[in-house]
């Protein structure tokens, strides 16, 4: 079995203009577009932007259940978001998205996204849901918002399926060996 992981960026835009952002890095318009042989090798695959939950929350479902259908040598598939644009999402397209994924990587970047946080976890749903065992979730904290993640933590209520990790902005970093930094051909 492959240990291959690929994050694909599959938007480029963000709303952020973080200034340690690893997406500058890049060259985003030139990065490798993933090919189907690559897929085929891969064990995780993890969506990332720009910002996923910009995307026409249809468009995203359909994506995530076209990987699972067309590559099922894929063990893990993520979605890298901040958290802009979950309010765009209906619960029930958060249930058809959940059943495709196996857990998300949130990293909120300002205070609407923390609150957004703590509004949808008000949701009895969306707190059930994303406790699901299955999902295996990641609360990214960066060092300069550990006092949002603070101010709302009374209120949010993380499942054992939910590691809160800290992070450090990196000037120079470095994709593990066997990840790659991929696009798709055609962004949205």
């Amino acid at each position: 079995m492959s240990d291959q992981i690929y994050h694909i960026l599959i938007k480029k835009d963000c709303g952020h203009k973080c200034p340690l952002c690893c997406n500058r890095l890049y060259d985003l318009d030139n990065l490798p577009s993933i090919t189907g042989e690559q897929l085929r090798t891969a064990h995780t695959v993890c969506l990332t932007g720009g910002e996923p939950f910009l995307m026409d929350s249809w468009d995203l479902i359909h994506l995530c259940r076209g990987i699972r259908t067309q590559y099922p040598n894929i063990q893990k598939l993520y979605i890298y978001s901040s958290g802009t644009g979950f309010r765009n999402f209906s619960l029930d397209h958060w249930l058809k998205l959940i059943s495709q994924i196996d857990g998300l990587n949130l990293s909120p970047k300002n205070k609407y996204e923390w609150e957004t946080l703590r509004q949808l976890h008000k949701h009895r749903h969306w707190a059930e849901y994303f406790s699901d065992q299955k999902l295996s979730n990641r609360l990214y904290v960066f060092d300069d918002q550990w006092n949002d993640w603070e101010a709302i933590s009374g209120d949010v209520h993380l499942s054992e399926n939910w590691q809160v990790i800290g992070r450090k902005w990196d000037a120079e970093f470095k994709t593990p060996e066997n990840e790659h930094f991929v696009r798709l051909p055609i962004l949205w």
